[in-house]
């Protein structure tokens, strides 16, 4: 782990817990996101780096391609392990790339609607997990209603960690795209009923 990333995921959580006085909720599964692909609901741009920045080990991250359009917050992305995705087709670099992230041993986040704007679940993450077999961990992401609530601490920034999802329970159909997306549809209904904890 960089100096620079320990660095910035420190500045979040300290911003967390100031401005959103957060809490995470199932704290003793978070040891269970090694190696694994973990897998929040995506409302804000918050997201990646509030999330991301929970967890002690570096992990890795799915980002849209789009972002890395500005050198700079490029740079900085990629120094945050932001692997660029071009959305609307395969984009077979990406995907090696996160591969090979989790064969190496760390966690990769993605979002299985792929962006805030979609509430439509994509198959990439039943692709990623199938092929390479690698369990998912699924997360829930709250908001308060304002921040001012949470300044308060009338109201917390709530994100919950759900039980591991075994990839290995899934079997091959005559079709791997039916695969992938079963178990896309799957973990977004884990996802879902992680609200009830909240």
């Amino acid at each position: 782990m960089t100096l620079f990333y320990r660095f910035v995921t420190k500045l979040v959580r300290a911003i967390m817990i100031v401005f959103w006085n957060y809490k995470i909720i199932n704290v003793d599964r978070m040891e269970s996101i090694k190696s694994s692909i973990i897998a929040p609901n995506h409302i804000s741009a918050l997201d990646p780096p509030f999330i991301g920045s929970i967890f002690k080990k570096e992990i890795f991250v799915l980002a849209k391609y789009e972002l890395f359009h500005n050198p700079l917050l490029g740079v900085i992305l990629r120094n945050l392990n932001a692997i660029p995705i071009r959305r609307g087709r395969i984009d077979r670099t990406a995907i090696k790339t996160a591969q090979k992230a989790l064969s190496d041993g760390y966690s990769l986040m993605m979002f299985p609607e792929g962006t805030r704007k979609s509430t439509n679940v994509k198959a990439g993450i039943g692709k990623i997990a199938f092929e390479t077999q690698k369990d998912i961990v699924p997360v829930f992401i709250k908001y308060p209603s304002s921040m001012f609530k949470s300044l308060l601490r009338k109201e917390s920034l709530n994100i919950v960690i759900g039980k591991k999802i075994k990839t290995s329970q899934f079997e091959q159909t005559k079709k791997k795209t039916d695969t992938y997306r079963e178990i896309a549809e799957f973990s977004m209904k884990k996802i879902r009923d992680l609200e009830n904890e909240c």
